[in-house]
């Protein structure tokens, strides 16, 4: 069956609003319409013929074009067995029983039954290693096409234009799957708008176009446009909260960088600190040693002086026992009794000194101890921050 020409001017609009990536065509005879302007721009086209004969001029056309193919199928709404029913009009041969199309061609004649395998469009498609999303144009030229259009599976989202052939009038039962109103309880639904309904030679048979709603279409684009203003107002503030947050941990890493620096150093005047105070308890244990050597000494005199007063004791013993000794030498002893007073005098006068640089020494030495143990408390302290502050940035 050839469209009309109000059909081929609105699909030439058509394409202008929604160009044809890909058309699937069904009931395409011999081809011959596909030498129609409509077709001139069309980048990718299969072309579908249940007539064997027909189907072999169909590829002959086809081969013509890249990207044009064509098949030979018997189209059905599922994969199985269904009847061929081969008619006296040629054009009408197909799944519907004479029964029923004698409805529309009084005179027709049935010729032959035959049983064939049947496949759906969707499983065609996979055959030839095709996708539904590949064409967004679909033309059924044969009846019944509502049937047929059963066999996409859900696939009729996709598509942009849809043609038809139905059966316009009331001859024919709903449940046949050639009727107009079955084609339209299909299509519509799914957003699309009945464009035109024309006749062809036998007024009760016609073709239907179908198109996108464009009023559903702007009101979904709409609607599409609010959800991602309202999404892209939405970032815009999350982006505002976040640059803020940003702003503010920048901040506050910048004081922890700057108290960081700050401990650390505190910590290096500490260790310095600790430092010196360990050269100077070196330094201490050093004269400390020195004052005990002096002490050692000091002891040895004592002990020294002991016998010196032990020895004068004795001496003076000696004399209350009027022991007879010469008046030379007891000057003599008396000199060095005097002599060995005058060390043990000195000795005394260093003992003391001794002892009082001692007992300073001492109080130095725990002066000292209490300043490293200070130190050393301070030094926990700040390492003790500084793993705190480690910990915080793992976190």
């Amino acid at each position: 069956m050839q469209n009309s020409t109000s059909i081929a001017e609105w699909q030439l609009l058509l394409q202008t609003l929604n160009p044809v990536q890909g058309w699937l065509y069904v009931g395409a005879g011999r081809g011959e319409m596909l030498a129609h302007a409509r077709f001139a721009k069309v980048p990718k086209l299969l072309a579908v013929e249940a007539n064997e004969h027909a189907s072999q001029l169909l590829a002959y056309t086809t081969s013509t074009r890249q990207n044009w193919k064509a098949a030979h199928a018997l189209l059905d709404e599922s994969n199985g067995l269904a009847t061929w029913h081969h008619l006296s009009r040629e054009e009408d041969n197909g799944l519907l029983p004479v029964q029923i199309l004698c409805k529309l061609w009084p005179n027709i004649q049935e010729l032959e039954q035959i049983q064939r395998p049947t496949t759906s469009l969707s499983q065609l498609l996979k055959e030839h290693g095709e996708s539904p999303e590949s064409y967004n144009w679909l033309t059924i030229d044969c009846l019944p096409a509502a049937r047929l259009l059963q066999g996409l599976n859900g696939a009729l989202e996709s598509l942009d234009m849809i043609e038809v052939r139905v059966a316009t009038g009331n001859k024919l039962a709903n449940e046949s799957g050639a009727t107009l109103k079955e084609s339209d309880a299909v299509i519509l639904p799914l957003g699309f708008t009945r464009l035109v309904v024309t006749e062809s030679s036998n007024p009760l048979i016609g073709t239907a176009l179908y198109g996108r709603n464009f009023k559903v279409q702007l009101a979904e684009q709409q609607k599409k446009y609010s959800a991602l203003e309202a999404q892209h107002s939405q970032l815009a503030l999350q982006h505002s909260e976040l640059k803020a947050q940003n702003d503010d941990l920048k901040t506050k890493v910048d004081a922890v960088q700057k108290e960081t620096h700050g401990i650390r150093y505190e910590l290096e005047e500490q260790c310095r600190r600790e430092l010196q105070i360990t050269e100077k308890l070196q330094q201490s244990e050093t004269e400390l040693k020195v004052v005990n050597s002096q002490y050692s000494e000091l002891e040895k005199q004592l002990t020294q002086q002991k016998a010196v007063s032990a020895l004068e004791e004795r001496m003076e013993h000696l004399f209350e026992q009027k022991i007879d000794v010469p008046k030379k030498e007891i000057q003599n002893k008396g000199r060095q009794i005097d002599e060995q007073n005058s060390e043990i005098n000195e000795l005394k006068v260093k003992n003391r000194q001794l002892l009082e640089e001692n007992e300073a020494t001492q109080k130095r030495q725990q002066q000292l101890d209490e300043e490293l143990r200070k130190a050393q408390e301070q030094i926990e302290l700040i390492q003790e921050l500084l793993q705190n502050e480690e910990s915080s940035k793992d976190a």
